[in-house]
């Protein structure tokens, strides 16, 4: 995540997401946050009345949601304490830490204030968002800087293994080297992989604009009451969102 993204349509289906599956969990937003970079003009579908087609969309799927974006681009700057500003979801709490700093200990130590923030505020649903998604394969061999725009597995598992979290929602970046249906599979094979007995995998896609998707890993006990009405969202006239169904479905 990055402060120049607040407020772009990702963030609105993020939060559209997570308000239509978990309305009744306290869900805390673990932001890797990363420093704004200037390469790209990723983060200009605003939620806005400037923006007209896309705030129109966001508008009729959820008019309080899409009113408090557009507010939040009357402020001088764009930041992520902006939903803190004006309450998104009022059963959401967040952990702003930026994720790089001094020293090779400094990302443990950011992983452990960010395992007490969930314990401290009982969160049993958590999403994390970091700017790129889940470590690549090549991740051994990016920078610490790099390094900063992904979830590790090992931290998945940290946070997952949390006895308050029920589920862990994981933001995830499409790439270019294989098509979105690839890589939606190869991220549910790999997951029930490590996770056999242990949880339920759901991916879900974010159609919309520049489409993304995440992975939700649920513990077997605690299911996704809600997901079938989620592809009942619309925007125009395809669907907001689309659940990766297994061929025999």
């Amino acid at each position: 995540m990055q402060n120049r993204y607040t407020g772009d349509i990702g963030d609105f289906g993020k939060f559209l997401l997570l308000k239509h599956l978990f309305a009744d969990d306290p869900i805390a937003t673990i932001w890797y946050l990363y420093p704004d970079e200037s390469n790209n003009t990723d983060g200009s579908h605003t939620v806005e009345e400037g923006n007209i087609r896309v705030y129109q969309h966001c508008h009729t799927l959820d008019p309080i949601m899409s009113e408090r974006f557009n507010t939040f681009h009357q402020e001088t700057l764009r930041h992520v304490e902006l939903f803190e500003t004006y309450p998104v979801l009022p059963n959401g709490r967040y952990f702003k830490e930026i994720i790089l700093g001094e020293g090779d200990a400094y990302r443990k130590a950011w992983l452990e204030r960010s395992l007490a923030f969930i314990q401290e505020t009982h969160s049993s649903v958590v999403c994390l968002d970091p700017d790129n998604g889940i470590e690549p394969s090549s991740m051994a061999k990016l920078s610490l800087f790099k390094q900063g725009k992904y979830a590790t597995y090992e931290e998945i598992e940290h946070f997952f293994t949390l006895i308050s979290v029920k589920h862990l929602v994981i933001y995830q970046h499409f790439h270019r080297q294989c098509s979105h249906e690839a890589q939606m599979q190869e991220a549910k094979a790999k997951f029930e992989t490590l996770y056999e007995g242990r949880a339920v995998i759901t991916i879900i896609r974010h159609n919309p604009v520049q489409a993304r998707f995440y992975t939700v890993l649920s513990k077997p006990e605690y299911s996704l009451n809600t997901l079938s009405s989620l592809e009942d969202l619309r925007c125009g006239t395809k669907a907001f969102f689309s659940i990766l169904r297994d061929a025999i479905e």
